[in-house]
């Protein structure tokens, strides 16, 4: 069966016709026919006859170790050197689509599985994804209505007293798509905790998001941030070590376990796990606010004031709360599990 083209991302694949041909001599045309079909089958049984195979080989089991961003980024490059290797385009959309990547599994679909024959097998398994892929997109498409209507509302109107009925509006409309049956209800369900403004609210929504869909976005270290807040370090520690063993450089995993085994009084780990996060990447959300408070805890004043010195640097100044914290005002327990905190802190 012949896969047909559903998704803007991408060029599309367009396949073609053979037109009849007059006037070619029958040895030059068997020849050539000949060079076609040996091509075409060492393109399909890639990667068995060429040197990218341990790539393709090694996928599923570098993802297993926590490298899969990479592991997907390294096969998608062997995919754009053999645009006709249908073992590499199935694996790939496969693996995408497991791990949550499904800009990744949309774009190669269309770029390279629409117009190949497959079997009945592997056209139901593609066509299971499709109606997945469709729903994501469909959400996403609606998102991205509601995010520029916002913008909109925004330029006529700035300010501060206009920010709740905009919020509200934005909220309201999220849970009108519910309703509909082609939406995808982890993508809404995560929108509507992001834009909540009740801790518990927030909380039940990403708990929803979870059950729905597990791989969706960062939802795994929300929860687990979320849960920690609540004090439920054993829930928190089980999802932040599911995003790391996912991805092991995955800077919010990693600085959450920072927290809570500065919370657990295990200050060496949580500087060892804040360092990790900040060099996998400084711009992640509160990573350097919690580099800041590990070296703090770990009494390294000059490397906790070069720190500081670069926050204010990105940021223009500290946060209230982690300036209190670092004055003694406040305890790490009052700074990051007392309710009054923000939600995703």
């Amino acid at each position: 069966m012949e896969v047909q083209n559903k998704y803007s991302l991408g060029p599309g694949f367009e396949s073609s016709e053979w037109k009849e041909k007059k006037g070619i001599p029958l040895p030059i045309l068997l020849f050539l026919l000949a060079s076609l079909m040996l091509a075409g089958i060492s393109m399909y049984r890639f990667p068995e006859s060429l040197s990218e195979y341990k790539v393709f080989r090694e996928a599923k089991e570098r993802i297993e170790n926590g490298e899969t961003s990479l592991a997907l980024q390294e096969l998608y490059e062997v995919q754009e050197l053999h645009p006709n290797a249908l073992p590499v385009t199935l694996e790939l959309i496969e693996l995408s689509m497991e791990t949550g990547y499904y800009d990744l599994a949309a774009y190669v679909f269309n770029e390279y599985l629409v117009g190949k024959d497959l079997s009945d097998g592997q056209y139901a398994r593609m066509m299971r994804y499709s109606r997945r892929l469709e729903s994501y997109f469909t959400t996403y498409d609606s998102i991205d209505a509601l995010m520029a209507e916002l913008d909109v509302r925004s330029e006529a109107d700035d300010s501060e007293e206009a920010v709740p009925a905009d919020t509200e509006r934005i909220r309201e409309e999220l849970t009108r798509l519910h309703g509909d049956a082609d939406q995808d209800a982890a993508f809404l369900y995560y929108y509507q905790a992001v834009t909540s403004q009740e801790r518990t609210e927030y909380y039940d929504y990403l708990q929803k998001a979870y059950v729905e869909d597990p791989e969706l976005f960062d939802v795994r270290v929300l929860l687990a941030n979320a849960e920690r807040s609540r004090g439920n370090f054993e829930k928190s520690r089980s999802l932040l070590e599911q995003a790391i063993a996912k991805e092991g450089t995955d800077a919010g995993a990693l600085r959450g376990l920072s927290v809570l085994a500065m919370l657990e009084g295990d200050f060496e780990e949580g500087l060892a796990r804040a360092g990790q996060a900040y060099a996998s990447d400084p711009d992640s959300m509160y990573v350097r606010d919690t580099y800041l408070i590990a070296l703090h805890v770990n009494g390294d004043t000059a490397e906790a004031e070069k720190m500081a010195e670069e926050i204010r640097q990105v940021e223009g100044s500290l946060d209230e709360d982690t300036q209190q914290l670092l004055n003694g005002t406040i305890s790490l327990e009052d700074y990051y599990l007392d309710k009054n905190q923000e939600a995703e802190q």
